[in-house]
């Protein structure tokens, strides 16, 4: 079998196979729109560490949120993963893990509206995270059929523009939730502020879910043999013994998740450096969103026609220089960059990093490779924490240079030793 993922036109039925790949791109895009629109009201870098400071939550809880996010999502699709790649039908998965994927933020808002300000500020918190946690884990779950189901219903040449039309949009949706966010914490008392905040998402998730009912899969022309108990663990170990440009990339990749540690106290040192009110938070939203905008028209179709590693060797650039501003900036209006970076950085790693992974493996190993992509970066996610002892003891620009180093760090890497998929397929093919 020859290296590279199967586009999906080798497998459609006859007929109607293009016409049902036009359709699947845009309900694809109206599902990944809606979700970021619904994520960008409760957003693990502006509105839960301001939700979680307002409970009275130390910076060591502040950099946890990104810890349970990130651990959350990758750790369990190692678990789930060999289940993914044995299944025919990736739909009827998707779809299942998809409602445990939404379900929480349900939760939290009842919580929120219920307890929060009526228990104590740790049991406000044991709570939140446990909901915040609820909702990772539903997530990873999702993923490895989910993305296994985009890949199998859209071509390669197009998968960039697909992640970035989807941003596009939804950051476009995302101003929106920004002026949401604005009002609603200015304008509504805590903490029922937070509780509608986490309800608008939840309904918003929901109609993103009917896009997914709405896709076609196509048919597989055969049953994928997939792998069980002691043959997956040991697929695992061969994948990371034998693939040296992957193990590059994983190193690359590490160092990146752990120079992200300085976006959860972005905005939380924003509104302390300032002397600002939380509605601000809106404001960097905004900024997010709008960003992201031109990001995705510009980075998804250098995807498609580049490949994805040049992406993200600008990730991991533009990681770096927002360090260098949050610590230097003398006004808000220069600190917006940060947020307009750190937009840009998600933008580049939604758009690529998945189908960078894609580019690498066979089609039947697509959701063993996610998996374990995930489940051995997200442990230098724990940076998170070290990086809020460090703020509560230091203050917040050491967390900053030290997001710079690694994100650094991370583009040396990226540049010198992480092969181009691309052109290890043009040289099998030839």
């Amino acid at each position: 079998m020859k290296r590279g993922c199967t586009l999906p036109s080798e497998v459609l039925p006859v007929g109607d196979g293009q016409k049902e790949q036009r359709l699947n791109f845009i309900y694809n895009i109206m599902d990944g729109a809606l979700y970021a629109f619904a994520m960008s009201l409760v957003s693990t870098v502006t509105v839960l560490p301001v939700l979680v400071k307002k409970i009275g939550g130390s910076n060591v809880a502040v950099g946890l949120i990104p810890v349970i996010w990130i651990i959350g999502f990758n750790f369990p699709q190692v678990l789930i993963a060999a289940y993914t790649s044995r299944q025919d039908s990736k739909k009827r998965l998707v779809l299942k893990t998809a409602l445990i994927q939404r379900i929480p933020w349900l939760l939290l808002a009842i919580v929120t509206a219920t307890l929060v300000g009526k228990v104590s500020p740790h049991w406000a918190l044991v709570l939140i995270f446990g909901g915040l946690s609820l909702a990772a884990i539903g997530g990873s779950l999702n993923l490895p059929g989910w993305f296994d189901l985009v890949a199998k219903i859209t071509p390669v040449g197009r998968r960039g523009s697909l992640f970035a039309y989807r941003s596009i949009l939804g950051a476009l949706l995302g101003v929106a939730g920004g002026a949401a966010v604005s009002h609603v914490l200015d304008t509504v008392v805590f903490p029922v502020n937070y509780a509608i905040l986490f309800s608008m998402a939840f309904l918003i998730m929901m109609v993103s879910y009917i896009f997914l009912i709405l896709l076609k899969e196509p048919l597989s022309t055969e049953t994928p043999p997939g792998f069980k108990g002691d043959a997956y663990f040991k697929k695992l170990r061969e994948i990371i013994r034998q693939e040296s440009g992957y193990r590059q990339f994983l190193i690359a990749d590490a160092l990146l998740v752990t120079a992200l540690m300085g976006d959860a106290f972005y905005a939380v040192n924003a509104l302390q450096k300032f002397s600002l009110s939380e509605g601000f938070t809106g404001r960097f939203i905004v900024v997010m969103m709008v960003s992201m905008i031109f990001g995705n028209l510009i980075f998804g179709k250098m995807a498609d026609r580049s490949g994805h590693k040049r992406n993200l060797q600008i990730a991991a650039s533009s990681t770096a220089v927002i360090s260098v501003i949050a610590i230097v900036a003398p006004l808000v209006e220069v600190y917006y960059l940060v947020f307009a970076g750190s937009a840009l950085t998600m933008s580049m790693l939604h758009i690529s990093r998945l189908p960078f992974i894609a580019e690498i493996c066979v089609e039947e190993n697509r959701p063993i490779y996610i998996a374990l992509t995930n489940m051995i970066t997200a442990p230098f996610i724990l940076m998170g924490l070290f990086g809020g002892w460090i703020a509560d003891n230091f203050g917040y620009p050491p967390v900053f240079m030290i997001s710079g180093l690694f994100a650094t760090a991370s583009l040396v890497w990226w540049w010198q030793k992480v092969p181009e998929p691309r052109k290890r397929k043009i040289n099998v093919n030839n």
